[in-house]
């Protein structure tokens, strides 16, 4: 036939599988069999070539292979010949190759012999053997096509089949390390990403490649996989297909990433509908997060179970009780079906104390749990054993781990699977809630364990003062319950958690203070990321909030754990030093509430050591006498280096950089005595210059005299060693008629994770500071966004103090204190709602 009449026959298989697909008469599976048997005839058709032909076999390979044809994907064909059939092989493959390029497939395609196949798979890297495990015969010779199977299964795999796992493995960890970043957690890759299509394939790979066997059919009843895990790869399949070809539709082209459009499109198309305030898009990557999740597993118990079968292992069995016992490296017990309330959680326990895996017949039964029916005194016997569990403080993590893999944690938590496989539209959490609540104890054990005791040497200490670690295991399990819920999470949590632990029937006061560590889990961070750390009164209204000391370590160690197990890129030097800050402020005034109260200001005993080798009279002649506040903002340090840099300044802008370290942040300490270069004009220049605030301060000494300081970084890295960009921004500052024009393109430039909803809140607070008015507000991101702020504050004739900035993966809060002209606080409500709409045309 002609290559247009070809082409046509091609588009009506098309038009027919997309139907098929979008008024889903078949199921995900079923679709792509009828779209790789469509291909089949069509190419059949063509070729001419029956199964009695001889010398020419014309196979599928890989996906096409597998008959997983998605509607966009590329079709991979052999030509299998014997040599004295090259140049009819060659006619064949130019006469098919040319008329499926013209229907715009994607074809790879490779003429080969049955020796050249072996040699290059036995040769190569592992992608070749990876393509001929799954051949299958479209036309031609069947005897030429089975010698090659057969070739493969008795001459090539038993000699290369251990190499080929462990490349598999490799592969799969390479790809895990790729596709577990950020992006690809909150937008997986339904091809590549863990516990996706790629881990699927991987399992009959590494089986096929062990049992030296092509034919799954003839290896699946030797022990690897039961029926009920057979059952479960089906269905996982069927969905994730179902999913791919949604994608391919939606994007008119082969793209496996799930991004935030296409999960709206797919929670419509499985017609899912919202549930009170979770999403339907929330409620599709649920089921999407649990099926990858249960894909993982079993391609995890695949690796081990073939890794155990190829190395040695003891056989001798070691008696752990008189219920448990360690036989071939595995957790076992000797009567599985005896488990009781008093020995189900003794098997985790035990697993992660000897680091056995549990076996399958004893973990099928302890699945069996959540079904069971228990009597009530078994039930508070889980419940006790649970908290036993987590007094003895050992291996936590991992049992916590386990238990939520096999559902018993939802089991012995009910509320718990609310938030199982739950992931939350939001810019910082890329982990679903129970992994991320999870998350938290491995940070904690962190702590304890030495991991983090020269990098974190405070937390590490304040750490191991714990004396109750259950209820800092509790907390952690339980700090974000509350977003299965609704809004206002933790105060929801608080309540949810009370519930809990007195249903856990817990001792003395541990119900009360693990509600209120998940009612306030958030105060330490918005204290120590949004407020004036050096507002006294701040610190004592804070410090009074907690009540005690030791709710203090909790909840700043609970605090520093939930912030590094957010997300990889949102902890930062910067954060946790402000955290650490707040906490030795607040405990100071538990230690010593005189002494360090009044040490929380500078007093004039200082300085004596400031200018003992300053020239007083020179800095007075300078600033003025009016300087106290500007000596209470700074600490003896910082005002030495300040002072040092004005007393020698020679121009009407200074402008020095210092790396700190510690903080992994730039510090720019400006002397300004130029009336038209303020906050607003600094930010702008440093906003062209791709320079990232972090915070910024203002203390005006007199009218021609202001101190500005700011944290900064550029791109993520210190740039204290370039120069020219300092020398460049000091120079336009100090420059005759200096004025920012801000660049367009840049107020036009998201930095915003595309699809996530970032809802923008404005606040206005006049409780918070005795002498500013704070301005909250979070947005999404963008350049310049800091110059704008201010630059409107300007206009509306309020003066900034200090700006706390925290940015998280595309989104920012921010918090200016700010004052009037005449210095007093903003507190008309004509004013307060004039400063708020102005804010919404920007943020908005």
């Amino acid at each position: 036939m002609t290559n247009s009449i070809f082409s046509e026959k091609f588009n009506k298989i098309y038009a027919d599988i997309k139907e098929t697909h979008l008024y889903k008469k078949n199921s995900g599976i079923q679709v792509v069999n009828k779209f790789s048997n469509q291909i089949d005839k069509l190419i059949s058709s063509e070729v001419n070539l029956n199964y009695k032909n001889k010398g020419i076999a014309l196979l599928a390979l890989g996906g096409y292979g597998r008959r997983e044809l998605c509607i966009q994907s590329d079709i991979d064909i052999l030509i299998l010949y014997e040599k004295s059939k090259l140049n009819e092989a060659k006619e064949i493959a130019e006469k098919i190759l040319y008329k499926l390029w013209d229907t715009g497939l994607e074809v790879g395609n490779s003429l080969r012999t049955i020796d050249d196949c072996l040699e290059l798979a036995s040769s190569q890297d592992s992608t070749i053997l990876t393509s001929l495990l799954d051949i299958r015969a479209i036309a031609g010779d069947s005897i030429l096509q089975t010698k090659l199977q057969n070739d493969i299964n008795k001459k090539l795999l038993p000699n290369i089949s251990q190499n080929f796992i462990r490349e598999k493995i490799e592969e799969r960890s390479k790809r895990q390390a790729k596709y577990g970043t950020a992006m690809y957690l909150i937008e997986p890759n339904i091809k590549e990403g863990k516990g996706c299509l790629r881990d699927i394939h991987s399992i009959f790979w590494i089986l096929k490649a062990f049992h030296s066997q092509i034919e799954i059919n003839k290896f699946l009843g030797a022990g690897f996989l039961n029926k009920t895990e057979l059952g479960t790869i089906n269905d996982s399949l069927n969905f994730l297909l179902t999913i791919r070809n949604n994608l391919h539709i939606n994007k008119k082209h082969e793209i496996d990433i799930i991004d935030f459009d296409s999960q709206k499109k797919a929670a419509e198309f499985f017609n899912m509908t919202d549930e009170g305030f979770l999403t339907k898009e929330t409620l599709f990557m649920k089921e999407v997060h649990a099926t990858i999740n249960k894909v993982s597993e079993l391609t995890d118990k695949i690796i081990r179970d073939t890794l155990n079968k190829k190395i040695f292992i003891s056989k001798r069995i070691q008696n752990i009780d008189d219920f448990f016992i360690i036989h071939r490296g595995k957790l076992r017990a000797i009567n599985p079906r005896e488990l009781n309330a008093q020995n189900i959680l003794k098997a985790f326990e035990y697993s992660a104390l000897h680091g056995a895996e549990i076996s399958d017949d004893l973990l099928n039964e302890l699945k069996r749990v959540k079904t069971s029916k228990f009597s009530v005194t078994d039930i508070k016997i889980l419940y006790s054993n649970f908290v036993e569990i987590l007094k003895k403080g050992k291996n936590i993590f991992k049992i916590l781990s386990d238990l939520n893999k096999t559902d018993i944690l939802s089991f012995l938590i009910n509320e718990f699977k609310v938030i199982k496989n739950l992931p939350l539209a939001d810019p910082s959490h890329i982990y679903t809630v129970d992994i991320h609540s999870i998350l938290l104890i491995k940070e904690f054990e962190k702590l304890i364990d030495g991991t983090y005791k020269k990098e974190f040497p405070l937390e590490s200490s304040i750490a191991l003062k714990l004396k109750r670690k259950e209820i800092f295991f509790l907390t952690c399990l339980l700090h974000d319950i509350g977003k299965g819920y609704g809004n206002r999470h933790a105060e929801r949590g608080a309540l949810i958690s009370k519930t809990i632990c007195d249903r856990f029937n817990c001792e003395d006061d541990l119900p009360e203070t693990v509600e209120f560590l998940v009612r306030e889990h958030l105060l330490m961070s918005n204290y120590s990321q949004k407020r004036d750390l050096d507002d006294v009164q701040l610190i004592k209204e804070f410090k009074n909030k907690i009540g005690s000391q030791e709710k203090l370590q909790y909840l700043f160690i609970l605090t520093f754990c939930d912030l590094r197990s957010v997300a990889p890129d949102v902890w930062s030097n910067w954060k946790g030093n402000l955290l650490s800050l707040l906490f030795k402020k607040a405990n100071s005034l538990f230690v010593k509430p005189k002494y360090e109260q009044k040490n929380l200001n500078v007093k004039n005993s200082k300085k004596s050591e400031i200018f003992n080798k300053i020239d007083e009279t020179k800095f007075k002649r300078i600033a003025g006498n009016s300087y106290s506040t500007y000596f209470n903002t700074y600490n003896t340090e910082e005002l030495k280096y300040q002072i040092e840099i004005l007393i020698n300044q020679t121009s009407n802008i200074s402008l020095k950089v210092k790396y700190s370290q510690k903080d992994n942040v730039d510090q720019i300490t400006i002397w300004s005595k130029k009336p038209d270069v303020g906050f607003t004009e600094i930010c702008g220049k440093l906003s062209s210059a791709n320079i990232n605030i972090y915070s910024g301060r203002i203390t005006v000494l007199k009218k021609s005299l202001a101190l500005y300081t700011f944290e900064v970084n550029r791109f993520g890295k210190s740039t204290f060693s370039d120069r020219g960009i300092w020398n460049m921004i000091q120079n336009d500052l100090e420059s005759e008629g200096f004025q920012f024009n801000e660049d367009k393109n840049l107020r036009n430039t998201s930095a915003v994770i595309p699809g996530i909803e970032i809802k923008t809140k404005i606040k206005i607070d006049n409780n918070s500071s005795k002498n500013f008015t704070v301005i909250e507000f979070s947005s999404a991101d963008k350049p310049g966004l800091l110059f704008e702020i201010s630059s409107n504050l300007k206009k509306l004739g309020l003066t900034v103090g200090l700006v706390k900035i925290s940015t998280r993966r595309g989104s920012v809060e921010d918090s200016f204190y700010v004052k009037k002209m005449d210095g007093k606080k903003l507190l008309q409500k004509n004013d307060i709602n004039l400063v708020k709409e102005s804010l919404k045309t920007i943020l908005l």
